[in-house]
Order: C-alpha cells, then sequence, then structure tokens
C-alpha cells in the first residue's frame, strides 16, 4: 500500500510540474473584414461546387500548425497564413504541437472578401540558455515584432530568446512593413541588417524591390563635349527638358524577382541577387504587365529622359562622366562578370549601378535629338531600336557615360541587357 502511494504521489507531482507546459494558449487579438484588401479576389479560389471562397490572412508565424474547418486551400506567405474557406462558414479550429488547440467562431464568411485575423502566440521564457541576435537597419524609430509581439521602438535592438526560428516585423512611417526569418542559436550572438524599402516599393513573394523618389526639375539632357560638324552623334545636341517627380528602381531588377513573377530564368549568369538578363525589351515588357496585374500597381519602364536626370543626380552631374562622384571603380562593377546589384556605392540619389554592370532598357524609341525645349519627353511613336543606357560591365568605359546612348532591336536579348523599373510620383 505504501508503495501504490508513493507511486501515485510522483504521478502527481509529475502531472503538476508539466500543467505549466500545456497551459500555453493561442489567443484571437482581432478578427475583421478588410474591404480595402481584394486579394480574394485578386487570387481566387473556388470550393467544389465552384463558389469563390473567402479568404482568412490569418497573422500565425507558426508554420507548424494544422487547421479544421470549411478549408479549401491553405499556405503560409511571409509570415501569415492565407486559408481559403468556403462561403457562410463560421467557426476554425487551429492545432500546434506547442500549444492547446484554438477554436475561434465567426460570424458567416462572405466571398470574394479578405479577413485579416490576427492571433497572439505566448512568449515563451526560457528555463535554460538562450541566444541573442542584435538587429539593425539603416532606420532607427523603427517598430521592432519578434513572432508578432512588439518588443522596442527603436535600433538597434538585442533580441534575446530560446533556440529556433522567429519572425522579424520591422514597422516605420514612410517606409514598406519589413519582414525576415531568422534563427537563434544557443549562447551565441548574431548580428541581421534589415534594409526598410520606402513606400511604395515593390514587394511580392518574400522579395522586395526598391523604389526611389526623384523630385522633378529641369537639366540640360545630352553630351556637352564638342563633337565635329560632320559626326554622327545620337547625344547631341544637348538640350533644356523639364521633368514631373517620379520613382525608379534603386538597383535593376534581379532574378528572384522576375522568378517570382515569370517562373522562370533566362540570365546567362545566374543567381538570385544577380541583375536578370538575357531578356528582350518585348519580354521586359511581359514581365511589366504580369507584376502589375498581380499587385495592381502602374510599373513600367523610365523614359531616357527619366534615367538620365537620375543617374546624374537630379541633372545636376556632368553628363560625360559615369554615375556617381567622380571615382569610376567606387561606383561601377566593370570586368566580365556581373555582381549582385548594389555590391558598390550609390548616387547621390541613392541609385546603384546605373553605370555599369548591366546596361539598361529605356521605354523610348531610338530617334535624334531635337533642340528645343521639352517636357516630359518620351520618345517618337514608333522606330527600329530602343535606347539603352548605362554600359555594361565589359563595355568600354565611353559608353559608361551618363549621357551615352546604346540601343538595341526589342526583340533581341543579351547577357548585357538588364533593366530597372520606374512609375510616375
Amino acid at each position: 500500500m505504501e508503495v501504490k502511494s508513493r507511486i501515485l504521489l510522483c504521478l502527481l507531482l509529475l502531472c503538476a510540474g508539466a500543467a505549466p507546459c500545456f497551459a500555453q494558449e493561442l489567443t484571437v487579438k482581432s478578427f475583421q473584414a478588410d474591404v480595402m484588401d481584394i486579394s480574394a479576389v485578386k487570387y481566387e479560389v473556388k470550393d467544389l461546387n465552384g463558389i469563390p471562397c473567402a479568404l482568412i490572412k490569418l497573422g500565425l508565424v507558426l508554420k507548424d500548425v494544422t487547421f479544421e474547418g470549411s478549408i479549401v486551400k491553405s499556405e503560409y506567405k511571409d509570415g501569415e497564413w492565407w486559408l481559403y474557406m468556403v462561403e457562410g462558414a463560421t467557426w476554425l479550429n487551429v492545432k500546434s504541437k506547442k500549444y492547446l488547440p484554438l477554436r475561434y467562431e465567426f460570424p458567416r464568411l462572405s466571398k470574394k472578401v479578405t479577413y485579416i485575423m490576427q492571433v497572439e502566440v505566448p512568449r515563451i521564457v526560457a528555463a535554460g540558455p538562450t541566444g541573442r541576435m542584435e538587429i539593425k537597419s539603416q532606420v532607427q524609430d523603427v517598430d521592432v515584432y519578434v513572432d508578432g509581439e512588439k518588443l522596442s521602438s527603436i535600433l538597434p535592438f538585442v533580441y534575446e530568446g530560446p533556440e529556433g526560428e522567429h519572425l522579424l516585423t520591422l514597422k516605420a512611417p514612410g517606409y514598406n512593413e519589413e519582414k525576415t526569418a531568422f534563427t537563434i542559436q544557443l549562447r551565441r550572438k548574431g548580428e541581421l541588417f534589415l534594409r526598410l524599402k520606402p513606400e511604395g516599393s515593390v514587394y511580392i513573394d518574400g522579395i522586395s524591390y526598391e523604389m526611389v523618389h526623384v523630385p522633378g526639375g529641369k537639366f540640360k539632357m545630352g553630351s556637352m563635349v564638342k563633337k565635329p560638324a560632320n559626326s554622327f552623334n545620337y547625344s547631341q545636341p544637348a538640350h533644356q527638358v523639364s521633368l514631373r517627380s517620379f520613382k525608379i528602381g534603386a538597383t535593376e531588377v534581379t532574378q528572384a524577382l522576375w522568378k517570382a513573377v515569370m517562373g522562370n530564368n533566362p540570365s546567362i549568369s545566374q543567381g538570385d541577387q544577380l541583375p536578370v538578363e538575357n531578356v528582350s525589351w518585348y519580354d521586359v515588357e511581359e514581365f511589366i504587365t504580369k507584376l502589375n496585374g498581380r499587385l495592381g500597381t502602374h510599373l513600367r519602364l523610365p523614359t531616357e529622359a527619366e534615367w538620365e536626370y537620375a543617374a546624374r543626380n537630379g541633372g545636376t552631374g556632368d553628363p560625360d562622366l559615369h554615375a556617381g562622384d567622380g571615382r569610376l571603380d567606387r561606383h561601377a562593377v566593370l570586368g566580365e562578370a556581373v555582381s549582385p546589384v548594389g555590391t558598390l556605392a550609390p548616387n547621390r540619389l541613392g541609385l546603384y549601378d546605373m553605370s555599369g554592370n548591366v546596361a539598361e532598357w529605356c521605354s523610348d524609341w531610338l530617334s535624334k535629338y531635337a533642340p528645343e525645349s521639352q517636357v516630359n519627353p518620351c520618345g517618337p511613336a514608333k522606330g527600329i531600336r530602343k535606347v539603352v543606357r548605362g554600359g555594361a560591365c565589359s563595355d568600354d568605359k565611353s559608353y559608361l557615360t551618363t549621357s551615352y546612348r546604346g540601343s538595341e532591336k526589342p526583340d533581341n536579348s543579351s547577357s548585357k541587357t538588364g533593366f530597372r523599373l520606374a512609375s510616375d510620383d
């Protein structure tokens, strides 16, 4: 009898000690329809009866979860679950190995409507050793969230937590929200730099593309170097141009972004952060059409006037020098091989690789300059060759000046030619 009592006492103690582990619960912080979010329509999924689903965007960093309910499709995207549920559904179960099951009931779902559901994960204080991660960005006044919990409003910030994967989210006024996963290793300290992108930048399938605001103004477009009177020179005469404000990509479009939109990679030299190349002007137009269709944006190629104005720091730089501050090796990728975008220093507007790396398609057909002043020029309505600007890494240095006008037939593709995006402001 005494032995049985001891065994019973041990079992009770074990259960008491284990209870806190199973007391952790997921909690729903908010649930509401978002009439401004058209994801349920743009990325429509239909049920077995052909009726469009409702979409619940479930803010939950955990990946090892399962769901029960009238779910047609589920997928994990950038720190949140997208759950497509049948019209009229009223409940959802969320199950995880680490936490108690969560059952949540909501009003009847409507088809083609996007709902936002925020789920809070209880913060686990590790009983044993932890690791640390120092988080930095180019902006200091930033709200810092780790695994959905706000921990700081300023950077740099040192997060200390249990080993394993965590989700970092940074939010700051005037910038896109940025997310990335990071891993904590026990008793080790790491460093993580996450660059914030200005509002209006592209964000798709976890890939960011930064757009830079360029204030409008006037500048003298074209080369100022005197050429013989009988020479045939497309970069002259220099002429007055007025431009409205616009946005232009901080970098050339990467292969990662191209793959996210097109599902292929035509580049000769391959690498996610390398500029996409070996694409024709028509290929680029198809890419932009698909990207705009997915995001509801109005992105385009820059006009060559916008390109030159941006490359010259808002029209102030020397048109017969490369983009930057006077040191070619500081700003321009040279040699036989392309480099990851943004490897070298930007110009004063924050634009990388405006000279070198790959040459860049512009929207204009090539034609001779007219001497008269122009406002927001976009080239002739038709032509034979499209303008290419900036020069490639393997080109002669004379091709890398900000006024040099290269050109290619629009159906041609080359390992030397890529592009960057632009948009109206």
